[in-house]
């Protein structure tokens, strides 16, 4: 599997990468639980663990100011370790901060003073082979999805579901391409996951 998936650097000295897990650097990783504690414990008042068991098979995209600050960040959990909801089992995007009142979620017109954006769905195909994905939101962010869903073909509202801490979730979908369609190609990943974990484990054991 695909681990170190991406890197682009604008013109004005953002920088967006995305990494798995087992490619982070101690400061990274520790930048990024920081942020997510501030955002969703502290400054939100939510009480909860910002921090799961799925950490170390998720991938990590972030955006780093010209400062080499990271200011932005979100995970994707590829399809072998996310949930089924309506049928769809797609990569989930989840636990997201953005700092820096200069980096967008999504690159709409909209938003003419973004110097850069996270959104970024063909890097994420590039591990599961589907850019079709979920979004997990709570209330405050879910309203500003209702603003970018009017200029995001494919962005859509599924339904609302209390997490294990009681918060309502509000998951949103991508979904360029229809499920149907979308779904032999994530089973052909999810299998291939199942496979090499099951090799990995043969390994050990012999």
């Amino acid at each position: 599997m695909l681990k170190n998936v991406g890197i682009h650097k604008y013109e004005n000295g953002y920088v967006k990468k995305a990494k798995h897990f087992d490619l982070l650097t101690k400061e990274e990783y520790a930048t990024i639980i920081y942020h997510r504690v501030n955002n969703f414990v502290v400054d939100n008042k939510r009480i909860m663990n910002p921090v799961d068991k799925l950490e170390k098979d998720c991938f990590f995209l972030w955006i780093d100011n010209p400062k080499g600050e990271m200011v932005a960040c979100v995970r994707v959990r590829p399809p072998h370790i996310a949930y089924e909801y309506k049928g769809r089992q797609y990569n989930v995007w989840d636990k997201a901060w953005i700092i820096d009142p200069y980096v967008s979620l999504f690159p709409v017109p909209e938003f003419k003073e973004a110097k850069a954006f996270i959104w970024t769905p063909e890097w994420v195909a590039r591990v599961s082979g589907s850019s079709n994905s979920i979004m997990d939101m709570y209330e405050d962010t879910h309203g500003i999805l209702n603003f970018f869903a009017k200029h995001m073909p494919g962005l859509k509202y599924l339904g609302t579901e209390p997490d294990e801490y009681g918060f309502d979730g509000y998951k949103w979908v991508y979904e360029p391409s229809p499920s149907e369609v979308e779904m032999p190609i994530i089973r052909k990943f999810i299998e291939s996951q199942t496979k090499s974990e099951y090799t990995a484990a043969a390994t050990l054991t012999t």
